[in-house]
């Protein structure tokens, strides 16, 4: 079996060989299964040295490809799916905390049949703020978004394809889409194997607010149509309250009564208005990526590769 690693990077110097180091023991125990590996470091136009580093390690398994501009880790990974070469390939991030030890269990999972093995955190061991967000945040996409396989994506970290998940995911050129999201959706035979998740040692995570914020627009929008639907039951359900009320002051009114006072009237107008301006941004947002996905544009652009 000829193993091919993806590891997205951005600002990991430091990290660059203790990763490396650690994927080369992981190996060790799947000897057995793995004739043949390459390691392929994505550079998402890091500021720092990681690909001089890379570059400096003179390791004919370890490859490089460097962005030409800053593409979030999606975008590198999908950078890295488009060159690898082996018959299985393992996604996993540059901080450390992925354990690839996981690897020799997931070739097991592989070998009885599965496509997608997805390495699992046993516990979430973060700050309650993070762990409640993330707990939400999957618990949202499960309503908007199907998971047929039962993977329990919220603690769900890296990944390892076969050839030909690897080549579906290739066939998708979508731009403005989640990467997990698409591995969930286009189906395939997929497990998990449970893992203890390592404390981050050197650096600081990239994965900020904004970006899970993106992620989850982009997982919702890319795979559910529910937002639109949504809007259309909310203006149905809107038009039927703004009727039931002309009816009560038509009432009023014929029983020579009046509501006083303009307060109500413009608190009426400025909701309807905010709930105008929601629906018309949500329709926007769809439109956005529709005129960017038929730009067509590639996804990344390789400035710079070594042992490629």
């Amino acid at each position: 079996m000829h193993l091919s690693v993806i590891i997205p990077a951005y600002n990991e110097s430091l990290n660059v060989q203790r990763i490396v180091d650690a994927i080369d023991s992981s190996l060790t125990g799947a000897l057995d299964e793995i004739s043949k590996h390459e390691i392929i470091f994505c550079d998402d136009h890091s500021s720092d040295n990681t690909f001089e580093t890379i570059k400096e390690l003179n390791n004919p398994n370890v490859k490089c490809i460097r962005l030409s501009r800053r593409s979030g880790s999606h975008a590198a990974i999908r950078a890295g799916l488009s060159v690898a070469a082996g018959d299985v390939v393992l996604c996993i991030s540059a901080d450390g905390q992925d354990d690839p030890a996981a690897l020799g269990q997931m070739i097991k999972k592989i070998r009885a049949g599965k496509q997608i093995v997805w390495g699992v955190r046993a516990s979430r061991d973060e700050p309650f703020l993070n762990k409640l967000f993330a707990v939400w945040f999957y618990k949202l996409l499960s309503l908007f978004v199907a998971n047929e396989n039962n993977i329990d994506l919220a603690n769900a970290d890296f990944y390892l394809l076969d050839r030909k998940v690897v080549n579906a995911i290739n066939a998708c050129p979508e731009r403005n889409t989640s990467l997990f999201g698409l591995i969930a959706w286009i189906g395939f035979k997929q497990d998990e194997v449970k893992y203890q998740r390592k404390e981050r040692t050197i650096g600081k995570s990239k994965w900020t607010f904004n970006s899970k914020m993106k992620l989850a627009l982009d997982w919702i929008m890319a795979f559910s149509g529910l937002p639109l639907k949504f809007i259309s039951i909310l203006g149905f359900i809107i038009a039927s309250l703004g009727f039931l009320y002309a009816i009560f002051i038509l009432t009023f009114a014929l029983l020579g009564n009046s509501i006083p006072g303009w307060a109500s009237t413009t608190t009426i107008i400025l909701f309807l208005g905010g709930v105008q301006m929601l629906m018309i941004g949500v329709v926007g947002e769809y439109l956005w990526r529709t005129l960017d996905e038929s730009r067509r544009r590639p996804i990344f652009f390789i400035e710079e590769t070594t042992n490629i």
